[in-house]
């Protein structure tokens, strides 16, 4: 990966400018490792296991799948494991042990390693794909690495953070293809695309995203270039196809049918058909976070502006409110206030008052989503990436009937960092809500020890 600066100058370019210019490539590569190294240190070497939510994962599914592949080596059986996931995580640690060994602990280094390299690709994806500055490059990437959905789970065999790698991967790449409109970006997010889900099928939206940008982004792509491009996303998504087959639905028949999020009733949930309530979390998570992200950059001293923002922030809160009214989010559907399965937006609402069936503050907070992402559009640079991957995403999200957090988290942090102008949070004094963020992210971690 590539670090190397964009042109323009912020406040930490000018600083580390008298250090010399190598100080700003391993700046960013030693800041971004602190809070991994940290973690690694204080587990003893990952000797010691961290209590997080989904933990038992780890010892109930993925640890027995890795090991049970390892003995099946070179060719594991697909057909059948007991883990609920798509097995290329488990496949590549399998593969990877026999160089490391099986020990727990070596391979949550390695967990650990990809962790690291998904807060580098996305670092790489706000600097040098959206063109912010090296100071809020860093500290937006250390934001995504702290929030616990991606930091907990650094320090135990999960698929999650290598579906998360793949993910930003494919979508610095789709952004690539907008700007050159050649075909070799849109085909390395194809491949991308595939390597997610069959990391975690829950990463299927990023084949309708991709589709997106092959028919409709770029400026000057022929339609050769288009046909290409689609043709290579089927077939990035064949394998996973044939595994759905051989399975006889979306998971392996041993897997534990009562964590799939994507089951239908017939296979043992209780709540068939579609569900609103994940995208309704979604907006809930948007709605706190970007609130407490970006308040330091409101426009409190522009009259005009303010004006305009609460002319649409109105609209915008209702229409989001109104999801609620057609659908409501009772807290007897949701594992409310168990901190280990439904998050920590479930956890605080569970301590408030219901309106109409549905906790308070879930009512503010998906409200608040409305002003938040108006607001966020209004001055967004990239406009088109923000409404292409929140919309698929919460198109995604209406097939999950499990609404925990750690679904969508990472997801709605990053669709609100994108949203970023280029020098918008590179000050210090700007920073504070991010700060602000980041020390809850470590207190809502510390709680689990």
């Amino acid at each position: 990966m590539s670090f190397s600066a964009v042109p323009a100058q912020g406040w930490l370019e000018t600083r580390l400018t008298a250090v010399g210019v190598g100080a700003r490539r391993w700046v960013p590569l030693a800041v971004l490792a602190l809070p991994l190294v940290v973690g690694i240190a204080a587990l003893q070497g990952l000797k010691i296991t961290l209590p997080m939510f989904h933990g038992s994962d780890e010892f109930n599914y993925h640890y027995p799948t890795i090991l049970r592949f390892a003995e099946e080596l070179p060719f594991p059986d697909l057909a059948n494991y007991n883990a609920s996931q798509t097995p290329l995580f488990h496949v590549l640690m399998a593969y990877v042990g026999k160089i490391t060994g099986y020990e727990i602990w070596r391979l949550r280094l390695v967990e650990a390693l990809i962790s690291y390299l998904l807060v580098l690709s996305v670092f790489r994806l706000l600097r040098t794909r959206l063109r912010m500055g090296l100071l809020q490059s860093i500290a937006l990437a250390l934001l995504f690495l702290l929030s616990p959905y991606v930091y907990a789970a650094s320090f135990r065999l999960m698929t999650d953070n290598l579906a998360l790698l793949f993910s930003v991967l494919a979508i610095d790449r789709l952004e690539r293809f907008r700007e050159s409109g050649k075909s070799g970006p849109l085909l390395a997010a194809a491949a991308c695309a595939g390597l997610a889900l069959l990391t975690r099928q829950s990463t299927v939206f990023l084949f309708a995203l991709a589709g997106l940008y092959a028919l409709f982004a770029g400026s000057g792509v022929s339609g050769r270039t288009r046909t290409v491009a689609l043709g290579a996303i089927l077939l990035a998504a064949l394998p996973v196809v044939l595994l759905f087959l051989a399975w006889h639905g979306f998971i392996p028949p041993g897997g534990d049918k009562s964590t799939c999020g994507l089951c239908t009733a017939r296979q043992g949930l209780s709540s068939p058909g579609l569900s609103i309530s994940a995208a309704e979390l979604t907006l809930a998570v948007i709605g706190l976070y970007g609130a407490v992200l970006f308040a330091p950059t409101l426009p409190w001293r522009d009259p005009t502006a303010r004006r305009s923002l609460l002319r649409g922030a109105v609209v915008a809160a209702a229409a989001c409110a109104a999801l609620l009214i057609v659908s409501p989010a009772p807290p007897d559907s949701h594992p409310i206030g168990v901190k280990t399965t439904a998050g920590v937006v479930w956890t605080m609402a569970s301590h408030t008052p219901l309106l109409d069936g549905t906790p308070l503050l879930l009512w503010i907070l998906v409200a608040l989503a409305g002003p938040v992402l108006w607001w966020r559009f209004t001055i967004a640079s990239r406009r088109w990436l923000l409404v292409a991957l929140l919309g698929c995403f919460l198109l995604s999200t209406l097939a999950i009937r499990l609404s925990w957090q750690k679904y969508v988290d990472p997801y709605a942090l990053l669709a609100l960092l994108i949203t970023a102008q280029p020098h918008e949070l590179d000050r210090p004094k700007r920073l504070i809500g991010a700060a602000v963020l980041a020390l809850g992210y470590i207190a809502y971690t510390l709680s689990f020890v």
